[in-house]
């Protein structure tokens, strides 16, 4: 029999993979009392209860007046130090980019997107892309009705882009177009010699004491603009106190006033006449800016999917930060408008009101995604493989063995690849967090990372956070879930079914089925299902 190392056994127990982070100073926003500011504390606690009964998963909020962040909140196990997906919502961050290339007189908003590009032209070119100017990519209305993109991150999206010849006018329709936010980061890139990225950073990134992100580049070296921006919530704050502002932050005039009142003001109209919700209800039919929506209560927003939101109110000197793994949109933002806005009373400060502004602290410090639970006390098998060896049979996922460690309501389960043991730990009832190369429970972790990041280190493979839970369904099943917080929006599970059969003790672990999907998990590549993992029990002599 294959002997078990003392050294896993060590590593299993007693490895301290928690997160700490340290070393990473951010300026803070100033912080206030609701009252002070004439918001109404019981109208936060009414929003949060209804986050708490309605259907909506929200991952953090921040609300912001006069200046002042008057509430706050991060549900278990998204924390306040971890970065966001912040999808679409980095488009805001792109056309900012612009707009600081315009105050530099480095392009105009009426220069045709065709001269940036002399040596990514293709052997022909359409009248209507011609015509098209870097306005009408801020205001989507770029009039391709099908958006294209390079087949594979070698080709040219430049190149794709000009070829796809629009069969509108540029300016005249709106169309939602990734592909016309990634053009205006490469035009900034093309007038500035670099980056996106590496141009705000100096400009926008740092006197906001922003540090720490990272945005996605594609294969050519260019950030993708229109997603990719992975931000803290108070980052997003910063930003949306920037712009409430009007570009002036510590005295000093960030991006001039002249464009931020023109990138927030309605620019073209959007509704879709086939859309079910009536237009006066609906924050998607009430105009497009420049990378930002209208809404309603004369609102305008950073908008990114599945929630990921800075919903500014200039007329109440408010604004509203929400990240989240939302179902539906819209009721997300309704919690904002039913419950929020109609919280903000008065511009001068309400009589205090102790007792509500207190069960409003004990409301926020408590908010926690509730982790699955399990339906048995525990299980024979945990103490049966508790830091035991499973070998596996091959398996595309090149895991050699598993490990089970369980001790004082947490487990540790232990993958062996290439001869290197990495872990994660898990608690029972309460998340619990593992530093990992890996953004998968199974799969191996990413070769390559193609990112600008913000850091004063060398990076040669990131260090990505996992909190996790387990729990056993039944007495041969336990399942650990785990979400990866600043890579991914929702969770992950995988199904350990253990075996006992004839003095031999056997594990199956796989993907756990998705609602409405078929087979033992998520399905794979090409419509296959993914591959379950089968192993067998060493024990130590």
């Amino acid at each position: 029999m294959k002997k078990i190392s003392v050294s896993f056994i060590i590593l299993l127990f007693l490895t301290g993979f928690h997160t700490n982070i340290t070393g990473q100073f951010m300026d803070k926003l100033p912080r206030g009392i609701p009252e002070t500011e004439g918001v109404s504390s019981a109208g936060i606690i009414d929003f949060l209860n209804a986050i708490d009964t309605g259907r909506q998963e929200i991952h953090s909020f921040m609300f912001v007046r006069h200046g002042k962040v008057i509430a706050e909140g991060w549900w278990d196990p998204y924390g306040p130090d971890y970065k966001h997906l912040l999808y679409s919502a980095s488009k805001t961050f792109t056309a900012t980019g612009i707009g600081l290339a315009v105050s530099e007189n480095r392009l105009k908003l009426s220069d045709k997107v065709v001269s940036f590009f002399p040596y990514s032209l293709p052997d022909s070119i359409g009248d209507n892309m011609k015509e098209m100017t870097v306005r009408d990519l801020l205001t989507m209305s770029v009039g391709q009705e099908t958006p294209g993109m390079g087949g594979g991150s070698d080709d040219d999206w430049i190149t794709a882009f000009i070829r796809n010849e629009p069969e509108h006018k540029p300016g005249t329709v709106f169309k939602y177009n990734n592909m016309a936010t990634f053009m205006l980061s490469a035009i900034v890139q093309q007038v500035t010699g670099q980056t996106l990225f590496d141009y705000l950073k100096p400009r926008l990134f740092d006197p906001l004491g922003i540090k720490g992100m990272d945005w996605d580049k594609n294969g050519q070296g260019i950030n993708l603009g229109m997603i990719g921006l992975r931000l803290c919530t108070e980052d997003l704050a910063k930003f949306g106190q920037l712009l409430i502002q009007n570009g002036k932050w510590n005295k000093k005039q960030l991006l001039t006033e002249a464009w931020v009142k023109e990138a927030t003001s309605f620019k073209i109209e959007n509704h879709d006449p086939s859309s079910k919700t009536p237009k006066e209800l609906n924050d998607w039919s009430q105009g497009y800016c420049y990378q930002m929506w209208r809404g309603r209560n004369n609102s305008v927003r950073l908008d990114g999917m599945a929630g990921q939101f800075v919903v500014l109110f200039p007329d109440k000197d408010a604004f509203v930060v929400l990240t989240a793994n939302a179902r539906n949109t819209q009721e997300e933002l309704n919690l904002v408008h039913n419950y929020l806005i109609p919280a903000i009373k008065s511009d001068k400060a309400l009589p205090a009101n102790p007792a509500s502004y207190q069960t409003l602290l004990e409301k926020q410090s408590g908010l926690k995604i509730k982790p699955p639970v399990s339906e048995i006390q525990g299980s024979k098998f945990a103490g049966i493989v508790s830091g035991k060896e499973f070998v596996l049979q091959n398996n595309d996922y090149q895991i050699q063995s598993v490990y089970f460690a369980f001790k004082e309501g947490e487990c540790s389960f232990g993958i062996k690849r290439n001869n290197q043991v990495s872990v994660i730990k898990a608690g029972s009832g309460n998340w619990k967090f593992s530093n990992t190369k890996s953004t998968s429970l199974l799969a191996p972790p990413r070769t390559s990372v193609s990112k600008s990041i913000d850091a004063a280190y060398s990076v040669l493979q990131p260090v990505i956070k996992a909190g996790s839970v387990f729990a056993w369904t039944d007495p041969n099943t336990l399942e650990i879930t785990t979400r990866f917080v600043e890579e991914s929006l929702g969770d992950q599970t995988i199904v350990c079914r253990f075996i006992e059969m004839n003095g031999v003790t056997s594990v199956t672990i796989g993907p756990k089925a998705m609602p409405g999907m078929p087979g033992a998990g998520a399905m794979g590549r090409m419509g296959q299902a993914p591959v379950q993992l089968r192993g067998t029990l060493v024990e130590i002599d």
